[in-house]
């Protein structure tokens, strides 16, 4: 396969005349190891005007990225769905996109890239109409996340929905499955947390560049993540986290997943919305009940009208995927042991200050004596510990 080649004028001559080669920065021996396929992948999606959609009827036309890079714009008009100044902007920005300046981003992440072309791309994604071409990853994808489930919902969750979000995930993981989920607050958030504490696997979804955390919050449990899965994303580094990314970060994670599972949402939540994409890639779809006077279930409820399957315990889900997987593990059940040995001083200090009754962070601040900051820095820690659960409200209990 060719290599892309690196500028000549990192060559530096001798006083004798010889050529020697300085040591290259790290950003360049990456582009001196990396197939030119993948600039070429990485550059056209670094273009705003060509989306998946679009990159997919350029695919189709020339049949290769090589092709579409090197054709001119009369020949980009003659794709179908592509006009003659889309075309003639496609020419000119693939000449002005700042590679160089993308590889520097993705070494200092410490991501990588993987194209539609490569083994490792997600088989189930790969599966949906105009996949997204190129994937950013912190962290790893497994063959084993072909068997995946989605948990989404409302950011605005009910201590029942996160009770519920975390069950389901816990439970998931115990069979062997990864939870996919948007890294969002509220059930996203819960979801990932519910995965990581049965030590499962989790991917995490962004609707920015994977070099920004959003929420800001989320910092701690986006590096867990990273240990317990991957965090992805289709756009750019830098991408920040725009209301029109979300439906596009939404259908990779239903097509990400044999199935998608509401806990929680409203009739126009943003989870109705992935179950759309769900249906459209014809993935399965699960809804939890809730209360009958519920708002924050009112979207649950809809679904369950239309046909989603009413869940109430992870066994329903196993039950409608099993046809679709070769073999599914027993659940495991691990021990469950918290010794406070592991925790440092200060979070031991917080720790004993936290009880079976919800008490609300003011609390916290107010007899420790420590600063807002800080407290709030040793709960997020207690949490992704296992040794404290959020409820909402910022409410704190065992």
């Amino acid at each position: 396969m060719d290599k892309v080649e690196v500028s000549g004028k990192y060559r530096a001559k001798t006083r004798v005349g010889a050529v020697h080669e300085p040591p290259l920065p790290d950003h360049l021996q990456r582009v001196a190891k990396m197939e030119k396929k993948t600039i070429l992948y990485l550059t056209l999606n670094m273009i705003p005007d060509i989306g998946p959609v679009r990159f997919q009827m350029l695919l189709s036309h020339f049949g290769n990225v090589e092709d579409i890079f090197s054709a001119s714009a009369a020949e980009i008009t003659r794709v179908k769905g592509v006009g003659e100044k889309i075309a003639q902007v496609i020419a000119e920005k693939r000449k002005e996109v700042r590679i160089d300046e993308e590889l520097k981003k993705i070494d200092a992440a410490k991501a990588r890239i993987i194209t539609l072309e490569d083994e490792e791309y997600p088989l189930n994604l790969k599966a949906i109409w105009a996949p997204p071409p190129v994937l950013y990853v912190k962290g790893c994808l497994k063959e084993d996340d072909r068997l995946s489930i989605a948990i989404v919902g409302t950011r605005s969750a009910s201590s029942y929905g996160i009770k519920m979000a975390e069950r389901l995930a816990q439970d998931l993981v115990r069979y062997g499955l990864t939870v996919v989920s948007g890294l969002a607050r509220g059930i996203d958030t819960h979801s990932h947390l519910g995965a990581i504490r049965a030590n499962g696997r989790t991917i995490a979804v962004l609707g920015c560049g994977v070099d920004i955390v959003y929420p800001a919050e989320n910092k701690g449990l986006f590096e867990q993540i990273v240990q317990h899965g991957a965090v992805i994303s289709e756009f750019p580094m830098g991408t920040t986290p725009e209301r029109f990314n979300f439906p596009r970060r939404n259908r990779i994670i239903s097509g990400l997943s044999l199935g998608t599972v509401v806990v929680e949402a409203s009739i126009r939540s943003g989870a109705i919305i992935t179950t759309n994409y769900a249906l459209e890639q014809g993935r399965e779809v699960f809804a939890v009940p809730g209360g009958i006077d519920s708002r924050l279930s009112a979207g649950n409820h809809q679904l369950i009208k239309d046909g989603a399957k009413l869940i109430t315990c992870v066994e329903d889900i196993i039950e409608e995927i099993g046809l679709l997987v070769d073999t599914l593990k027993q659940p495991i059940v691990p021990e469950i042991k918290k010794d406070t040995a592991e925790l440092v001083d200060t979070e031991k200090k917080v720790y004993s200050l936290v009880g079976d009754e919800p008490q609300h962070i003011d609390c916290f601040i107010y007899n420790s004596g420590m600063s807002a900051g800080q407290i709030a820095s040793i709960l997020l820690q207690l949490e992704l510990k296992g040794f404290v659960r959020q409820l909402p409200g910022k409410m704190f209990v065992r």
